[in-house]
C-alpha cells in the first residue's frame, strides 16, 4: 500500500491534487500556447541562416538538427508551463522570443532582399501550417500529461472539475478538431469509394485500433491500481474510447442522404450541439452527469459509471462535424494564402464572440460535458491556433530565401529545392515536427506510457521545482529522440488509418 500522509493513501493524494479545480481564463490560455507558432518561426530564421550546416544527413549535422528543434521548439512550451507561468512572465517570454526573431529577420533581410514569394498560393495537399499546428497539439498535450502531477505545474492549467477553462482542458478538444481537420471525409478520399455501407465497415475496422487501446487502457489502470479521475469520463471509459465513437458515428452520419453534402457538415454540427445542449439544461441530462441516479454519489451500472463519456460523446461529434466543415475550407482548392488567413480570421472573430456570448447567457465552459460553451471555445482556440501557424508561413515565405527550406534538412528533402517528398514532410517543417505527424497516435500513446512509468518510479507530488523541471526536460527530450530516429530511419508507426 502506498505510504500515508495526512491519514491518505498517496493514491489519493494525487488524486485530490487534481480535483476540484476551475482553471484560468480564457486569455491567459491563448497566451500561454502563442508560444508556439513563435517558437516556430525563430526555429525557420535560424535553420534559414544556418542551412548550408544542417543539409547533411551526417549523424553531427543531423544530431546538431535535433538539439535545435529541442531547445527552440520543446523548451519554451515546457517553462512557460512550468516554472515561467506567471502571466507577467510568459508575456515577457513571449516578447523576449518577438524582439529575437525580429532581429534574425532584419539580418536576413538585409543578406536577402526576397518578397517574391508574397503571392504564394497554398496548395491543399501541402500546408505547412496544419503540420506545426497539429504536432503542437500533441507536443502541449504531452508536456502537460506528466507536469499536471508535479507541483511545478500551476493547478489553474489542470483541468476544471466540471465548469471552468484549464489549459489541459484543450487538449481533448483540439485531438479531434486536428483529426477532424485532415479526416478522409475533410479531403474527400471516401467520396465515391463505394457503397455506404462498405464506408461504414471500413471506418469502424480502421477505427478498431482505437477502441483496442482505450480497453487496454482501461485494463492497464485497473491491474496496477493507478490512479485516475472517474469524474472526467467514468469509471471504465477514456479518451481512446470516445474517440473511436466519435470517429465512427460521424462516418456513420455522413452516409446519410441528408448530410451527405460536404457543406452541410458544419451546421450538422452546430444542430447536434444545440440539441445537446437543450439535453443539457432542458431535459435533465446536465443534472445526471453532475450527481448521477443517486445523490449519494454510487454509480449503479454502465451507463451512470461512465456517465461522463456516454454524454460528451454528442458533444465530441458536434465539434467533430464543425472541425470536417474547417478541413472541407483548407483542402478543398487552392487559394491565396492571404486571403486564407483573412477568412480565418474572420471566422474566427466569430467564433470568439460566440464562445463569450454562450458563457454569460446560456452557460459556462464545461469540458466534463462537453457542453455548446466549451464546443465554440475549442473551435475558437484553434482556428485562432491555426492562423497563428498560417501567420508564420507568410512572414516565411516573404522574408526567407526562396531556395532555403527554413527548418529542414535531407531526412525531409532530398535537395534545398525539392518539393515532392510524402505529404507528412512538407515544406517549412522541421524535423522533429514531421517527426511527430507522421506518428501522431504513437507519440500521444507513448506519452501515456511515460507517463505512467514516472509516475510508478517517482513520487511527484514530493519532487522540488529543480527536480521536476529536470523530470519533464528529460522526459521530453527522450520522447523526441525516440520519434526523430525513427522519422531519420523512415519508419512510421500508424495505430489507425
Amino acid at each position: 500500500m502506498a505510504e500515508q500522509f495526512w491519514g491518505l493513501s498517496y493514491k489519493q493524494l494525487q488524486a485530490n491534487f487534481v480535483s476540484n479545480l476551475n482553471g484560468t481564463s480564457l486569455l491567459e490560455i491563448s497566451l500561454l500556447t502563442s508560444i508556439a507558432p513563435l517558437a516556430v518561426l525563430l526555429r525557420s530564421c535560424i535553420g534559414a541562416l544556418l542551412w548550408a550546416n544542417m543539409a547533411s544527413r551526417s549523424p553531427v549535422s543531423s544530431s546538431f538538427v535535433f538539439i535545435l528543434d529541442y531547445i527552440i521548439l520543446i523548451l519554451p512550451l515546457v517553462f512557460v508551463s512550468t516554472i515561467l507561468s506567471s502571466c507577467i512572465i510568459t508575456t515577457l517570454v513571449t516578447l523576449s522570443v518577438i524582439i529575437t526573431t525580429c532581429l534574425i529577420l532584419s539580418c536576413i533581410i538585409i543578406t536577402n532582399n526576397n518578397s517574391e514569394n508574397s503571392s504564394h498560393q497554398q496548395d491543399p495537399k501541402r500546408q505547412s501550417f496544419i503540420c506545426n499546428y497539429r504536432a503542437y497539439i500533441v507536443i502541449a498535450t504531452a508536456v502537460s500529461i506528466l507536469a499536471v502531477d508535479f507541483n511545478i505545474f500551476p493547478r489553474r492549467f489542470a483541468k476544471a472539475e466540471t465548469y471552468g477553462s484549464g489549459f489541459m482542458d484543450v487538449g481533448v478538444g483540439s485531438f479531434i478538431v486536428s483529426n477532424a481537420i485532415v479526416s478522409p471525409e475533410a479531403r474527400s478520399i471516401r467520396k465515391n469509394a463505394g457503397s455506404r455501407l462498405k464506408c461504414t465497415i471500413q471506418s469502424i475496422r480502421s477505427s478498431i485500433p482505437l477502441l483496442v487501446l482505450g480497453l487496454a487502457r482501461f485494463l492497464a489502470v485497473k491491474s496496477t491500481d493507478y490512479q485516475e479521475h472517474i469524474s472526467e469520463y467514468g469509471v471504465h471509459w477514456n479518451f481512446f474510447i470516445t474517440l473511436f465513437i466519435v470517429k465512427v458515428l460521424s462516418t456513420i452520419l455522413v452516409q446519410l442522404p441528408i448530410l451527405s453534402n460536404p457543406c452541410t457538415y458544419g451546421l450538422t454540427g452546430f444542430i447536434i450541439a444545440i440539441f445537446y445542449q437543450l439535453s443539457l439544461t432542458r431535459w435533465g441530462l446536465e443534472y445526471f452527469v453532475i450527481n448521477g441516479s443517486s445523490v449519494s454519489g454510487i454509480r449503479y451500472g454502465f451507463v451512470d459509471a461512465n456517465r461522463e463519456g456516454l454524454s460528451s460523446c454528442f458533444g465530441y461529434l458536434a465539434l467533430y462535424f464543425m472541425g470536417l466543415q474547417l478541413g472541407r475550407f483548407l483542402f478543398t482548392k487552392k487559394r491565396n494564402c492571404w486571403y486564407t488567413a483573412f477568412l480565418l480570421l474572420v471566422l474566427d472573430v466569430i467564433l470568439w464572440i460566440l464562445t463569450v456570448t454562450s458563457r454569460h447567457y446560456v452557460t459556462p465552459v464545461s469540458r466534463r460535458m462537453a457542453n455548446i460553451t466549451f464546443i465554440f471555445w475549442q473551435m475558437a482556440y484553434n482556428v485562432q491556433f491555426l492562423v497563428s501557424f498560417l501567420l508564420v508561413d507568410i512572414i516565411s515565405m516573404i522574408v526567407l530565401p526562396k531556395d532555403v527550406k527554413p527548418a529542414g534538412c535531407e531526412v525531409c528533402y532530398s535537395s534545398p529545392n525539392s518539393l515532392t517528398r510524402d505529404p507528412i514532410r512538407l515544406l517549412h517543417c522541421s524535423c522533429l515536427i514531421a517527426a511527430i505527424n507522421r506518428s501522431q497516435l504513437a507519440y500521444f500513446l507513448v506519452a501515456n506510457l511515460f507517463t505512467g512509468i514516472v509516475n510508478f518510479s517517482v513520487k511527484t507530488l514530493f519532487c522540488t521545482h529543480t527536480q521536476s523541471l529536470l523530470i519533464i526536460c528529460g522526459y521530453m527530450f527522450v520522447m523526441s529522440s525516440v520519434f526523430t530516429l525513427l522519422h531519420f530511419l523512415g519508419i512510421t508507426v500508424k495505430l489507425h488509418h
